[in-house]
C-alpha cells in the first residue's frame, strides 16, 4: 500500500471516528436534556393538582371533571396506595398498553421503551396534610415530540456526518499530496541520480523550515559530501596515476642503463640500483595511500617533517636525467631552505609539476625557490605552449 493511500485512509477513519463519538453525545445529551426539561414540566404541573385537589379524594378517585380536561390522548395517570396496589387508572383515550410498566415507587421517573414508543414514566408521593404520604400516583405519558425530535436529530447527524465523511476523504488526498509532493520529489531527483550517476541537489523550500525540508537540507549535504568524496578520489587517482607513470619510466631508464653499461660501470650499477629502490618505495607509499583511501573516507592530517628543500629538489631531478637528456637547473639565493611539510606530497608535486613541463616543452627547465618572512615559493618555469588564459583558473581540476 502506498503512503498516499495510507495517510488518505487512516487520516478519514481518524475523522470519521471523531464524528461518530460526537454524534452519539449529542444524540445521548439531547434525550437526557429534553427528558430533564420534561420532566420538571410534568412534575410541577401534577404536584399543583394533587395540592389542590387533596389526599383524600385523589385515594377515592373523586376527581372533578376537570382532571380529564389535563390528560392528553398519550397520558395514563394511576393511582397506589401505601402498599404499591394498584386502585384506580384514569386516561382519555390510551393508545398503548401498560402491561410492560412495573410500579416501582423507589424512582422517581423513569424513560422506557414500549411496543417501540418513547414511554415518560413520573412518580409523585401522595401527602396527607400532617405531611404523610399515603399513597403515590403515577404519570405515563406516551413522548411522540421525543420520537419525532430524535428522528430529525438522527436524520441532520447521519446527513451531516455523511457530508463531513466525504469532505473528510476529499482533504485527506488534499493533505497526502501536500504532504508527498516533496517526498515525491526527493525520488524522482534519486532516481534520477541512479540514471545519470551524476550528483544532484533537490530543490530546497527555503520559505519553510518543517521536518521535509530538514530531510532535503540533510539530503543536499550528503550529496555535497558525496560529490567532494568523488572528485577527491578522481583527483587521487589521476595525481596517482601520474605519479606512477613517470615512476615506471625512471625505473625503466634505470633498468636500460643497467643493461647497457651497469656490468662495466660500478658507479653507473650503484646509482642506478639506488634510484630504482628509491622509486619501489615511492610506488610502495603510494599505494598504501590507495589502499587507506579504499579501506576509509576519513580525512586524516598528513604527518610533517623537517624537510630541506633544495636538497629536495636536486634529488627529484636526478631522477628524471636517466629518462630524459634534458637540463633542469635550480635557481635560488639561498643555501639551505628548511620547511615543515609532508615529503610524500612535496615529491610528488615535484614530479607532477616537472613532468609536465618535460612534456609540454623542449627547452631548459628552471626551478626558482625564494623566501620571504612568511612563506616559501617553489616555481617551475618552462618554454613551453603555455596555458590559454581561460584555462588558468582550472589548473588544479582533475583531468580524468
Amino acid at each position: 500500500m502506498k503512503l498516499r493511500t495510507k495517510i488518505t485512509l487512516l487520516s478519514s477513519v481518524l475523522v470519521m471516528t471523531i464524528l461518530l463519538f460526537v454524534d452519539v453525545t449529542v444524540h445521548l445529551l439531547f434525550v437526557k436534556i429534553a427528558t430533564r426539561n420534561e420532566r420538571e414540566v410534568l412534575q410541577n404541573k401534577w404536584t399543583e393538582i394533587i395540592a389542590e385537589t387533596g389526599s383524600a379524594m385523589i385515594l377515592k378517585n373523586a376527581w372533578g371533571p376537570e382532571l380529564k380536561d389535563e390528560l392528553s390522548g398519550d397520558t395514563i395517570l394511576r393511582v397506589f396506595d401505601q402498599q404499591s396496589r394498584l386502585l384506580y387508572e384514569v386516561s382519555r383515550q390510551s393508545r398503548f398498553k401498560l402491561g410492560d410498566i412495573r410500579f416501582d415507587p423507589s424512582q422517581s421517573s423513569q424513560l422506557t421503551d414500549v411496543q417501540g414508543h418513547k414511554i415518560l414514566v413520573i412518580h409523585l408521593p401522595v401527602l396527607s396534610p400532617e405531611g404523610n404520604q399515603e399513597g403515590a400516583l403515577e404519570i405515563v405519558e406516551k413522548w411522540d415530540a421525543l420520537e419525532n425530535n430524535l428522528n430529525i436529530l438522527d436524520t441532520i447527524l447521519v446527513t451531516s456526518t455523511t457530508g463531513a465523511m466525504l469532505l473528510s476523504l476529499v482533504g485527506s488526498t488534499i493533505l497526502a499530496n501536500a504532504i508527498l509532493l516533496p517526498i515525491s520529489s526527493s525520488i524522482q531527483t534519486m532516481q534520477e541520480i541512479e540514471r545519470s550517476l551524476k550528483f544532484k541537489k533537490i530543490p530546497a523550500r527555503t520559505h519553510n523550515q518543517d521536518e521535509l525540508s530538514q530531510m532535503t537540507a540533510t539530503f543536499n549535504r550528503m550529496m555535497d559530501r558525496l560529490e567532494e568524496s568523488f572528485q577527491s578520489q578522481q583527483q587521487f587517482v589521476s595525481d596517482a596515476s601520474h605519479e606512477l607513470n613517470t615512476t615506471l619510466m625512471i625505473i625503466e631508464g634505470y633498468a636500460n642503463m643497467l643493461r647497457r653499461w651497469g656490468t662495466r660501470d660500478e658507479d653507473i650499477y650503484k646509482e642506478s640500483i639506488e634510484s630504482i629502490y628509491e622509486e619501489t618505495q615511492r610506488m610502495r607509499t603510494m599505494t598504501q595511500q590507495l589502499l587507506t583511501l579504499a579501506s576509509s573516507q576519513q580525512k586524516e592530517p598528513e604527518p610533517y617533517e623537517r624537510i630541506e628543500l633544495i636538497g629536495c629538489c636536486q634529488q627529484v631531478i636526478a631522477h628524471f636525467k636517466p629518462v630524459h637528456d634534458r637540463q633542469i637547473t635550480i635557481f635560488t639565493d639561498e643555501k639551505e631552505i628548511w620547511i615543515d611539510a609532508n615529503l610524500a606530497k612535496i615529491n610528488q608535486l615535484l614530479v607532477i609539476l616537472l613532468d609536465n613541463a618535460l612534456k609540454y616543452s623542449s627547452a631548459p627547465i628552471e626551478i626558482l625557490l625564494s623566501t620571504d618572512e612568511k612563506d616559501v615559493h617553489i616555481r617551475v618555469k618552462d618554454y613551453g605552449i603555455g596555458i590559454p588564459v581561460g584555462e588558468v583558473k582550472r589548473v588544479f581540476e582533475s583531468s580524468c
